[in-house]
């Protein structure tokens, strides 16, 4: 009877184990399946940032030839060769380098005649006829023709096509000139109609002067011209981006309307496909992202497999030793509490997983931030100091001057980076420890405005102090005078010529608040969500936004939480910035034991004042203000 029912347990046991091998098996399929789609997503996401940021590298390759004509008011023919031969070296996609003058009605012959000389005979000025023919340009009021070229060999018709008649170019180029920056667009080759070659066009503006103006009216009016870039699209996605494919993924890239293909071929036998859109200045393309049977197999996942063989023998043999074990209720109480066990330590490794993660996410956000601030400046120093190593004999002293001041700017920019970025590091590890002693943050505040006068004075900026400190607050000094040395550039930069900015230091209840408030632009509504956040910069159409790290208010914000603080921000009634912080008050020092407090010795009696009370006062030539002022 035992055995029958042995029998009949056992029978009942195997088919359960049975059914609970083909779910296991079902589950490991599934999450197999979920591995590599999710593998999928993430390549497809990473290449598509490289590939913007490959685009990004070219933008600032042209803006460096740009920089140049700006920099020096005499670039010769030979020098443009020289400094572009590297980057036709480097990129096989480029169709051509060019230099584009504004040039005047009046100043038409003595251009040609000039090219003429430099060994073109044939070069004049020319256009596109209405049936698609190179004629000699009509008169005009002005003329934008390709005066410099790179490579001049498969190029030759272009030499001397004004690009303004075309009105697909002319739109570009305004847009260009209008923003200050960089243009980028993709379309068919207009000038070799015949070839319908897909190109991708870079236009960056140089002026009259130095640096880039700050208006559309004096862009317009001191524009001299365009540095222009045309790359072969499909030979530059793929040396932009095949390195970075993984074995079993495939890139079909289209254009905006999704009728040319660009890049790749579609495939019929694909397993998985994942569309996204790249925007990138006036480019926007469609990447078609396809995985085959071998992206899907991948390295691990004969190991799944024989992970869930494995789990589903030690199942198998812990049913028949149920079966044949004597003491059955014990080992299943037993099992039932060890299982409990593993379930709330896989809860607990799933929790760390999880902080890992995000862990490992911000890190990378963090170095990939820092690593695009640094690509920049790098950019200049290696395109400038290669040309000065080249060709800088051949350079006057006052452009080789101007390329040093670039290079020392550009690395003054990087170590600003880099100490920023380790202070900040400082601060989420741990490392930085607080020397807080009582101090005169009055004293204090009075040094580091006197350390500014001169960049308020450039500018026409009236600091205004007052100072109404009358409780004791302790501060590790250097920490807090590196915080209001990020308040107060920021306040000077973003302030207009004429403007005030005004400090006011106030006792509290238990604190001292220190305030700030310019009468910048201001912080838009959208950006305060982000306000602290780290390499979060913000009025973008400002150019003194650009030459910031992005971490000033991070790490003043960490510092003043360090000191039990806090930093605020809040609209000026101005129409600027009011960033405030507070200290906590530090208590009374005890006096040493068997000390008798002294008074004061008495003073004489202070002489009448004309000045109202509470009146602030100047600090190193600063302009005094009022609480009524105020």
């Amino acid at each position: 009877m035992f055995l029958k029912r042995l029998t009949y347990t056992t029978w009942g046991l195997l088919v359960l184990a049975i059914t609970l091998t083909f779910v296991t098996l079902n589950n490991v399929k599934k999450e197999n399946e979920y591995d590599w789609t999710q593998q999928f997503e993430q390549e497809g996401s990473k290449n598509a940032r490289i590939l913007e940021e490959q685009l990004e590298s070219i933008g600032r390759e042209l803006m460096g030839i740009a920089s140049l004509f700006m920099a020096s008011k005499t670039v010769t023919r030979s020098g443009f060769k020289a400094y572009t031969s590297s980057l036709l070296e480097k990129n096989d996609f480029i169709k051509s380098l060019q230099w584009i003058p504004r040039v005047r009605q009046d100043q038409r012959p003595a251009l040609e005649a000039m090219a003429q000389e430099d060994g073109f005979t044939n070069f004049k000025f020319t256009a596109l006829s209405k049936n698609l023919k190179i004629i000699t340009a009509p008169p005009k009021n002005e003329y934008f023709p390709i005066y410099y070229m790179q490579p001049h060999s498969g190029n030759e018709s272009l030499l001397g096509f004004d690009i303004s008649t075309q009105p697909i170019l002319l739109n570009l180029m305004n847009q260009a000139r209008d923003s200050g920056e960089t243009v980028a667009a993709s379309t068919v080759d207009l000038v070799h109609q015949d070839q319908k070659t897909m190109v991708m066009l870079f236009f960056s503006p140089f002026y009259e002067g130095k640096g880039i103006p700050k208006t559309v009216e004096d862009r317009k009016r001191l524009f001299l011209g365009i540095a222009l870039g045309s790359y072969q699209v499909r030979d530059m996605i793929k040396q932009m981006i095949d390195p970075y494919i993984v074995p079993g993924m495939f890139l079909t890239v289209f254009d905006e309307d999704r009728k040319n293909e660009l890049y790749g071929n579609l495939k019929v036998d694909a397993l998985i496909k994942k569309e996204m859109a790249l925007q990138f200045s006036q480019i926007r393309w469609f990447l078609v992202w396809q995985g085959s049977l071998e992206f899907q197999q991948g390295p691990n996942r004969l190991h799944n497999w024989l992970s869930a063989a494995v789990l589903v023998l030690i199942v198998f043999i812990a049913v028949i030793f149920q079966i044949l074990s004597s003491r059955a209720r014990r080992i299943e109480n037993e099992v039932h509490l060890r299982t409990n066990e593993l379930k709330k330590l896989k809860n607990e490794l799933e929790g760390k997983n999880l902080s890992l993660h995000e862990s490992i996410k911000v890190k990378n956000e963090l170095l990939g931030m820092a690593s695009h601030d640094l690509r920049n400046p790098l950019t200049s120093i290696q395109g400038y100091s290669g040309f000065l190593l080249k060709k800088g004999g051949a350079l006057n002293e006052d452009t080789r001057t101007d390329f040093l001041k670039i290079i020392n700017s550009a690395s003054s920019n990087i170590l600003e980076l880099l100490n920023d970025l380790l202070s900040l590091s400082a601060i989420e590890s741990g490392q930085l420890v607080l020397n807080i002693q009582p101090g005169n943050l009055r004293a204090l505040i009075e040094e580091r405005i006197r350390l500014y006068t001169h960049l308020a004075m450039e500018k026409n900026i009236h600091l205004e102090i007052n100072c109404q400190e009358t409780t004791v607050v302790s501060f590790d000094t250097p920490r807090i005078g590196q915080v209001l040395d990020n308040l107060l550039t920021n306040a000077i930069k973003f302030s207009p010529v004429g403007g005030i900015i005004e400090i006011f230091v106030e006792s509290g209840k238990g604190h001292i608040r220190v305030t700030i408030t310019d009468e910048g632009p201001g912080i838009r509504s959208k950006d305060l969500d982000d306000l602290f956040k780290p390499f979060k910069k913000f009025n973008p159409d400002s150019t003194e936004q650009k030459k910031g790290t992005g971490l000033g208010l991070t790490i003043a914000k960490k510092m003043i939480e360090l000191h039990k603080g806090v930093l605020t921000f809040k609209p000026s009634k101005n129409k600027g910035a009011s960033f405030s912080f507070e200290l906590p008050a530090s208590p009374p020092s005890p006096l040493p034991p068997g000390t008798l407090p002294t008074a004061d010795p008495p003073q004489p009696p202070a002489p009448p004042s004309h000045r109202p009370p509470g009146t602030g006062h100047s600090v190193a030539g600063l302009h005094p203000v009022t609480p009524q002022q105020l």
